[in-house]
């Protein structure tokens, strides 16, 4: 039996192939009611980290932090289970899209999230990695607008125009990312949202439109010890993004549109990252967590594999459900 390890020592065994004591496991989650400050999201990453001892602290901020500096705006609901309210948007024509120049990261939202991360190294110190969400620049450019579809319709009738934003917002985060790195973050973790689905975009539009620019942002923090592709929805492009330079990649894998973890396994050089779905974690009994957390097992052989959610688990997964995830994964050990 593998000696017992650290959250760091598990993490890089996992993504070399090596043998572990057990899966890493990571799970994270949206505090609503507490993301609107800088102290309220660092208080709630780390008092989620330290209840629960996830091996990597995803941090979860608010989505639309990205994108507010730039003009978008939001309603807080002040509500544990209410997302936010988007009420406005700078792209609201195809000529819009010329407003959109690269931001100063150490100002506005963007630099409140840079004091935020420091506060959440400060907090955990080095022994907690933890990965800072960036979302790739086509899905900020997504961001921008009212509606997917007027993004979609821009790239096919005014590429220039979105292709001169995308160079801007990847200027700006590829200095974000690195940003991040100095604030304390072990790595990125880099969200496509839905926009590396095949129900949204063709391989070739994503080829022109995302890939470039996500492996810009990922070359700026090369160094970095831990980042991870997030790559989200069903019916995803996760073989046409499998060789992006991360240390892991996550998905739906228990999504039938998507490759499950022995697919992924295939087409990733790293770990392969997930396994547990919604529906489990809001399940009344943990007899569906324990299944999927057994069925990973099986797939994966417990090497490479990074026991997560799909994407951000909902802010009602029961804890019992939680706690079903330790049992099954130390109970293989």
């Amino acid at each position: 039996m593998t000696e017992q390890m650290t959250r760091w020592q598990r993490l890089r065994a996992a993504v070399r192939g090596e043998p572990v004591d057990r899966p890493p496991v990571a799970f994270w989650r949206h505090f609503y009611e507490r993301e609107d400050t800088v102290e309220g999201l660092a208080e709630a990453m780390v008092a989620w980290t330290r209840t629960w001892g996830w091996d990597l602290l995803k941090v979860n901020p608010r989505a639309s932090y990205h994108v507010e500096d730039w003009g978008v705006r939001v309603r807080f609901s002040g509500q544990p289970h209410l997302k936010p309210t988007v009420v406005d948007y700078p792209v609201k024509t195809p000529a819009d899209w010329a407003r959109i120049e690269p931001l100063p990261i150490d100002q506005g939202v963007l630099g409140d999230h840079l004091r935020a991360l420091r506060l959440i190294r400060q907090a955990l110190g080095d022994e907690v990695p933890f990965i800072m969400t960036i979302f790739t620049p086509l899905s900020l450019a997504g961001d921008l607008v009212g509606a997917d579809a007027q993004l979609r319709r821009d790239l096919q009738e005014h590429p220039r125009a979105v292709h001169r934003a995308l160079e801007a917002i990847t200027d700006t985060f590829v200095r974000y990312a690195r940003a991040c790195l100095a604030a304390g973050a072990s790595g990125i973790f880099l969200a496509t949202t839905s926009w590396a689905s095949r129900n949204v975009l063709t391989d070739a539009q994503y080829q022109e439109f995302g890939r470039p620019y996500d492996l810009q942002v990922l070359a700026a923090v090369a160094e970095a010890p831990f980042n991870v592709l997030h790559v989200c929805g069903e019916n995803n492009m996760l073989d046409l993004l499998a060789d992006y330079p991360v240390a892991a990649v996550n998905w739906a894998a228990t999504d039938p549109s998507n490759p499950c973890l022995a697919d992924g396994l295939k087409l990733v050089p790293g770990a392969v990252m997930g396994g547990v779905s919604h529906a489990a974690l809001l399940a009344e009994t943990p007899a569906q967590v324990e299944a999927e957390i057994y069925e990973g097992f099986r797939q994966t052989d417990g090497r490479r594999w990074i026991v997560a959610g799909s994407c951000s688990i909902p802010t009602q997964s029961r804890p019992e459900n939680l706690q079903a995830v330790w049992r099954a994964v130390t109970s293989t050990e």
